[in-house]
């Protein structure tokens, strides 16, 4: 098949499920499946599976550390985290984060399908599960709070990233919670169906790039996290542009896969009950005879 599919959305190429002939907006979800026609015949697309990866950024670890943030999975995210220790002259060990990823599963995908171009034009991305920021009172850090991040949805049309967030201090638990902003999405957002008519895979991969908080965001880490002048300085920094190359809180990799199934036409399936009308009638006349 000689079709590139380079992007998180491409997994969605054969969201053929309108029932009209202009776009309309549908949902696959990885216990469902959605059917539909297009310019070359109707799909059923199904078994939806994938993650969304947020990896932080180096300056978000830092910031980490600086706080003396602890971490813990969201089920059922998957955390993975690297460390390093280093010992004082006076033997105190210091253990600090050198790097963070929370892989989350996708649970589902939106998107306008048109079936008159055939054309899919993804608008929303959705995961289940994230990670916990822990900080403990201990002489001069911050804290105490913590803030629990699960649930994200990216918003290709806005850019806006929300989440599921419940937080310390007062923060309590605000569902679809706009998060951040991102800057960059790398790949294409639309694509045709393709014209071969078998059951196929389709694998790929999608990367968001520079998430940036707004006040009221920040206002609400900062508040669930207790964070003390060193460590709200530290996350001013994380969220600044120009700083870190323009990472912000770090970078989302998605990676997905469906299965699309040819779907008969219902000229098809009459002509399978013509034939099987047929076998019965001759199965009749050989027992007769």
């Amino acid at each position: 098949m000689k079709v590139a599919f380079k992007s998180l959305v491409a997994a969605a190429a054969f969201l053929a499920v309108s029932g009209a002939a202009n776009a309309a907006s549908q949902t696959l979800t990885t216990s469902g499946n959605i059917e539909g026609g297009s310019p070359n015949g109707a799909w059923s697309l199904h078994d939806l599976s994938g993650s969304g990866t947020l990896e932080f950024s180096s300056l978000l670890i830092s910031a980490l550390n600086t706080a003396k943030v602890t971490l813990a999975k969201v089920d059922p995210a998957d955390l993975q985290i690297t460390t390093a220790s280093t010992t004082s002259s006076s033997g105190v060990v210091t253990t600090r984060f050198t790097s963070a990823k929370a892989a989350a599963p996708v649970t589902s995908i939106t998107g306008d399908y048109n079936e008159t171009s055939g054309i899919l034009t993804v608008e929303q991305v959705a995961t289940a599960g994230g990670a916990t920021q822990t900080t403990i009172k201990n002489g001069a850090t911050d804290g105490p709070g913590f803030l629990s991040i699960s649930n994200i949805k990216v918003d290709l049309l806005t850019k806006k990233v929300y989440a599921d967030v419940s937080g310390a201090n007062g923060v309590g638990t605000q569902l679809g919670y706009h998060l951040w902003t991102y800057t960059t999405l790398e790949g294409p957002t639309t694509f045709s169906v393709p014209t071969e008519r078998v059951e196929q895979t389709i694998s790929a991969t999608n990367t968001i790039k520079g998430l940036f908080a707004s006040t009221a965001a920040m206002d609400l880490i900062d508040q669930a996290l207790n964070l003390n002048t060193i460590g709200r300085n530290s996350l001013n920094t994380v969220n600044d542009p120009t700083k870190g190359g323009g990472a912000g809180f770090g970078t989302i990799v998605s990676k997905i896969s469906v299965i699309a199934t040819p779907v008969p036409e219902p000229s098809t399936y009459a002509l399978m009950g013509v034939g099987l009308v047929g076998l019965g009638l001759m199965a009749r006349r050989r027992r007769a005879s």
